[in-house]
């Protein structure tokens, strides 16, 4: 109780930080601290919008372990020839605080070169304290250069405002290389105004062809993440679970199917 008590005064007086927090979306984020070119699922368009996986995700969570701070998610994704389309929604509740985000993407796919925008629709309430809502621009691009995969996205691009103050812009930067059939390896930069830069390293490892093993460390913040990617046929749950250095573990689960292309 004392934990979901401070973090909702972390929550009220850091209020635009706490907005628009880049949460995992979806458990495979959670376990790969949202490198979404290491396995391909439809929330990955949530980060990046030139990155197009179709089919259909939903993931539940309380963040931090704290009962009374779930976190439902639903997301995705189709391709038509060479368009992309994207939808999705997340939806953190409290009684103390709310926050929705609704998203829809497009993305264009030339060759090993895919560009694509997202909207978001973004609102936030704070009992007693604050509501309001933003429409934000992201953009994104990813290229393909054999066994390399390179993304590159900016979060609110269109710096957009929340409280009549900027919400911050995030710039992020992945690259995944396949190491062999079974497993591949990224590195990421991610960088939001007034913060230093954070540093992620994660691994991907088919163990089965059920079976997919995912884990990640970022620094700066220091954290965890591993999850459990059981697949049959196109149906996928995946588990994960990812640390903090103040708060208790986020379990994120997530079942997904997969659209053939």
């Amino acid at each position: 109780m004392r934990k979901l008590i401070l973090f909702i005064l972390i929550i009220i007086y850091s209020t635009l930080s706490a907005i628009d927090l880049n949460l995992p979306v979806s458990a495979v984020q959670n376990a790969t601290s949202g490198l979404v070119l290491l396995y391909p699922e439809p929330s990955a368009s949530a980060v990046n919008p030139a990155v197009n996986n179709p089919g259909i995700i939903i993931s539940a969570t309380y963040l931090y372990w704290l009962k009374d701070l779930p976190c439902y998610n639903i997301h995705s994704g189709l391709r038509y020839k060479d368009f992309g389309f994207y939808l999705g929604n997340s939806f953190l509740d409290h009684s103390l605080y709310r926050e929705n985000s609704s998203n829809a993407g497009f993305s264009y796919h030339y060759q090993d070169l895919s560009v694509g925008i997202g909207l978001r629709w973004l609102y936030n309430r704070v009992e007693n304290y604050h509501e309001d809502s933003s429409v934000i621009t992201d953009l994104g691009s990813k290229w393909i250069n054999g066994k390399i995969q390179t993304g590159f996205s900016i979060r609110n691009i269109s710096q957009s405002s929340f409280l009549n103050m900027k919400l911050p812009v995030v710039y992020l930067w992945e690259s995944t290389f396949q190491v062999s059939p079974e497993s591949s390896f990224a590195v990421g930069l991610e960088k939001e105004d007034s913060f230093n830069f954070s540093f992620k390293f994660a691994a991907r490892y088919n163990l089965f062809s059920m079976l997919t093993i995912l884990t990640s460390y970022q620094y700066e913040p220091d954290r965890l993440g591993f999850g459990l990617v059981f697949n049959v046929l196109n149906m996928k749950v995946i588990y994960s679970f990812r640390t903090h250095q103040y708060m208790d573990i986020t379990h994120h689960i997530s079942v997904g199917y997969a659209f053939k292309n």
